[in-house]
């Protein structure tokens, strides 16, 4: 029981982790710290992506399935849980060419609103004096 408990939460986890990919950079307009830790995950998603292997968060949680006695599924998490139910079947290198566009997006959007906000501190600072 525990074990499986453990598998769902790695599965969360993970889930968790991708959704974060996708809007982290969105984020970081209101929240400019996060921008570091969304570049790990960009990172981190860029080298999966490019040298196409397993994450070892999916590792982790098949360990935890077959602890609890259950056959991991086969494939990756994204084949298991999102290619063909967020989007059709078989397009997932188009829901990579679109995470991707997000990030970069978000990043232009991030620079854009940097500057907008620091220009207005500017601004406010001079009307001081």
């Amino acid at each position: 029981m525990i074990y499986r408990l453990l598998a769902d939460g790695m599965m969360i986890l993970h889930g968790a982790f991708l959704l974060f990919f996708v809007i982290g950079g969105f984020l970081a307009w209101k929240w400019r710290r996060v921008i570091w830790a969304h570049l790990a995950v960009g990172l981190w998603n860029i080298t999966i992506v490019l040298l196409d292997f397993e994450c070892p968060v999916t590792g982790v949680e098949k360990h935890w399935m077959r602890k609890g006695g259950e056959e991991p599924y086969a494939g990756g998490y994204i084949k298991h849980y999102l290619d063909g139910t967020i989007w059709p079947a078989g397009y997932t290198w188009l829901a990579e060419i679109v995470g991707f566009a997000l990030l970069v997006i978000s990043y232009i959007g991030l620079y854009f609103v940097s500057r907008h906000s620091r220009r207005t501190r500017e601004d406010s600072v001079e009307s001081r004096t």
